[in-house]
């Protein structure tokens, strides 16, 4: 099987296309050629998405269409009105295009009846049969995504959360050099922070997607639990990301930066035993590296605590980094079952 996604939404697109131009070619439909645009608009990355796009292109048509369609017969039909109409349109779908994927369906919808109203005229036969092919370019999408090369939600998003992990690891990574040289670039941390958060939102949608798709090897609770994991663990990381711009002593991390990687490292490889556990598909469970390690780092700094190089602040400063590290650990432990 291809292993390229987007040959694979390629292939599927073109074989789409093909079936819907030889039913315009054998049939010869009033309108046939909405169900080639159709057929070719609604492929996106993931089964699970191209489905809820579907639906959603299939529910704003019948909706948005016949709402136009009373409008069309309410308001004058001179230009004026049509033409801001259009442009209206025109303006709230792209708008949605990204975020709201229903609402520029709906506004998409609106603007073909008008725009036909501008050119031509329009009718509630011009709507049925609008309708018509709409319903069967969404059939043809989902036929193709189905049997041509299907790119499983799942799939997509294990592979995402393996991406997380590593712009995690690097964000942690950042932090500790941020921590430890008051000469690093903060931004550059700040930068990977937000990686890390647009690919947080990925996952999100990509979850939503899941939810439409059918023989999944984890229940939607378990990949759920998973993804709210591993958003404390981000907000965890951005918080202290955020503390340290306004770190104002380093001297006592700097004593206990060996403790500190070792820490971090113990952290990052419960996030691996997820996303490990969810590819094998097998029970999470944690070793006991981060208890270990974290009792080393409070052993050491018991031993500090007595010695006056280390002023007030400073130790105001550790306090608030072991609450960070203590409340990532455990938004991980929820896992375990």
């Amino acid at each position: 099987m291809l292993s390229n996604p987007h040959l694979r939404l390629g292939l599927q697109a073109a074989v789409a296309m093909a079936i819907a131009l030889s039913i315009q070619h054998f049939y010869n439909f009033e309108r046939s050629y909405w169900a080639v645009f159709t057929s070719m608009i609604l492929f996106s990355q993931t089964l699970g998405s191209s489905i809820k796009k579907s639906l959603e292109r299939i529910l704003m048509t019948i909706f948005g269409g016949s709402l136009a369609t009373g409008l069309y017969f309410i308001i004058p039909t001179t230009e004026l009105p049509i033409v801001t109409i259009i442009l209206c349109s025109v303006f709230f779908q792209i708008c949605f295009l990204q975020r709201f994927y229903l609402g520029s369906a709906f506004f998409a919808s609106v603007f073909i009846v008008f725009f036909f109203a501008l050119i031509q005229s329009w009718s509630v036969h011009l709507l049925i049969v609008r309708i018509v092919e709409t319903l069967l370019g969404a059939a043809i999408t989902l036929l193709c995504s189905f049997l041509v090369f299907p790119i499983k939600t799942e799939d997509t998003l294990l592979a995402k959360i393996s991406l997380f992990i590593a712009d995690a690891r690097a964000l942690s990574d950042q932090i500790l050099e941020t921590l430890l040289s008051p000469k690093t670039n903060p931004k550059v941390m700040l930068k990977k922070a937000n990686a890390c958060l647009v690919l947080l939102s990925e996952l999100d949608q990509e979850y939503v997607h899941l939810g439409y798709e059918l023989g999944r090897h984890h229940s939607k609770k378990e990949i759920k639990h998973t993804l709210k994991a591993l958003s404390h663990f981000y907000h965890q990381l951005s918080g202290s990301a955020s503390w340290l711009l306004h770190l104002q002593d380093r001297s006592l991390f700097l004593a206990l930066k060996e403790e500190l990687r070792a820490l971090l490292e113990a952290t990052l490889q419960d996030l691996n035993d997820i996303n490990t556990a969810l590819i094998d598909e097998k029970a999470i469970v944690f070793s006991p590296e981060f208890s270990i390690r974290y009792s080393l780092f409070q052993q050491k700094a018991a031993l500090l605590e007595q010695n006056p190089a280390y002023s007030r602040q400073a130790w105001l400063d550790y306090y608030v980094l072991c609450h960070f590290l203590k409340t990532m650990n455990a938004a991980l432990k929820v896992l375990e079952k």
